[in-house]
């Protein structure tokens, strides 16, 4: 079973708009079609929160089964040396949490033995299906003897599914210190967050730095005009005597630290896969929510930018050769950027874009008065546990394909992660630097 949730009012609007577009008079029907139609599965449905003790123990969880019998029969003193044996065995057998193909993932903590309570929050618990930010209250975790330091908790997810999470220790919010995957959140209550990752996941390898790939240099933009913040990466042998496609990021400090553009940029410009480009990573304001919500300022600095790399660079000044590249609220940044400077950018890739409920702002496009640049290329993706956000994300999607842009998506079983974005900017960059080449 799936959680199916119905349209958001936003994507209700922006689907009726597109049908007017068409010259449609009504929205098609909303009964379900034929039974000899294909439909295609929803991606950005996922499954219920639901507890994975109901299904019988796959082969992964026996041994905690194993474990817990013992413990719960063992003396106040032999229980301590049982949890020790239990982690030590664990850690050399998958580690923490336990997870198994199919989708169960139990929770282990151990602690000191004077905790009250413990409870699990992370991307599969937001506060509403319209919020990206993680519910505090959580999922309480069960004691595996009344009187004991250990606590577990099963839960079921998509087998392919990566999430974030946290332990809430008494009301104090912590990473799993049985788990050494960490990974910066985009919505947990502190940045540093532990990382679920469920067998069938796959993690593009051209997200791991590699010894033997030739690196880029970053440089910081050593202007008194340039705040926020400007970084720019040079591809390794940069060429001054050649000619590069340009990438340009929103939240540049995150593509920097948290994301690792110059890393998938090494490793992607090393195997082939992508053209050599620069890429120029521009800090947000300090009131991020304010510069990124369809700012003329924003622009302005934006052009700014553009203009100064172009005259001290190698770059191909030209549309086509030009890329942004934005995540959450820098997606709408990104996305109004494309639109109201349709001579600045040929490619725009959209992850998790926040749209931030300006309808006023795209109900021109929707109704046909303004339509984007038709050479645009869009990459669009969102993870299931976005909820809503993912919904407006599939609309931006059906809208796109519409008016006839190329378009491509990627959705995944994740939440709003840095580590989410990283994974997918890798299909970005691949899709939009793809016929990108340095030129002399």
């Amino acid at each position: 079973m799936v959680e199916n949730r119905p349209m958001t009012a936003r994507a209700q609007v922006l689907t009726a708009a597109l049908w007017l577009g068409c010259g449609t008079s009504t929205p098609p029907a909303s009964a379900p079609p034929p039974r000899s139609v294909a439909v295609a599965p929803d991606p950005c449905a996922r499954l219920p929160l639901g507890d994975a003790r109901a299904a019988p123990a796959p082969d992964e969880l026996t041994a905690f089964d194993r474990f817990a019998a013992s413990y719960r029969a063992a003396s106040a003193e032999g229980r301590a040396e049982s949890a020790r044996s239990f982690v030590e065995q664990q850690r050399g057998n998958g580690g923490f949490p336990i997870v198994s193909r199919d989708g169960s993932a139990l929770f282990f903590f151990l602690g000191a033995g004077d905790e009250r309570e413990v409870r699990l929050l992370g991307d599969f618990k937001t506060r509403g299906y319209h919020s990206i930010q993680w519910d505090t209250a959580g999922v309480p975790l069960t004691r595996v003897a009344a009187e004991g330091s250990a606590f577990f908790l099963r839960l079921r997810f998509e087998a392919d599914a990566r999430l974030d999470y946290q332990f809430l220790v008494d009301g104090i919010a912590r990473t799993d210190a049985l788990n050494p995957r960490t990974i910066e959140s985009g919505a947990a209550p502190s940045l540093s967050a532990s990382e679920l990752v469920m067998p069938e996941h796959q993690l593009p390898s051209e997200v791991l730095p590699r010894a033997d790939v030739p690196k880029g240099t970053l440089v910081v933009l050593d202007e008194v005009w340039a705040v926020p913040k400007v970084t720019l990466y040079l591809p390794a042998g940069y060429d001054p005597a050649r000619r590069y496609p340009s990438i340009y990021t929103a939240d540049g400090n995150a593509w920097t630290s948290y994301i690792g553009l110059p890393t998938l940029l090494d490793n992607l410009i090393a195997s082939g896969q992508v053209a050599p480009a620069l890429a120029v990573m521009i800090d947000a304001a300090e009131d991020r929510s304010a510069w990124y919500a369809y700012n003329p300022e924003y622009l302005a600095y934006l052009q700014r930018v553009i203009a100064h790399v172009d005259s001290h660079y190698s770059t191909r000044a030209e549309p086509a050769a030009r890329l942004h590249l934005g995540t959450s609220a820098g997606g709408r940044a990104a996305l109004f950027a494309a639109l109201e400077r349709p001579g600045l950018f040929g490619g725009v890739a959209l992850l998790s874009p926040s749209l931030g409920a300006a309808l006023y702002y795209y109900e021109p496009f929707l109704q046909g008065r303004r339509a984007p640049p038709p050479e645009l290329r869009v990459w669009l993706s969102a993870g299931a546990y976005e909820g809503a956000l993912c919904e407006d994300t599939r609309a931006l999607q059906r809208y796109f394909e519409h008016v006839g842009l190329e378009t491509r998506s990627s959705y995944s079983h994740e939440g709003h992660s840095f580590g989410t974005w990283r994974r997918a900017a890798v299909g970005a960059l691949q899709f939009l630097l793809a016929l990108q080449r340095a030129s002399p």
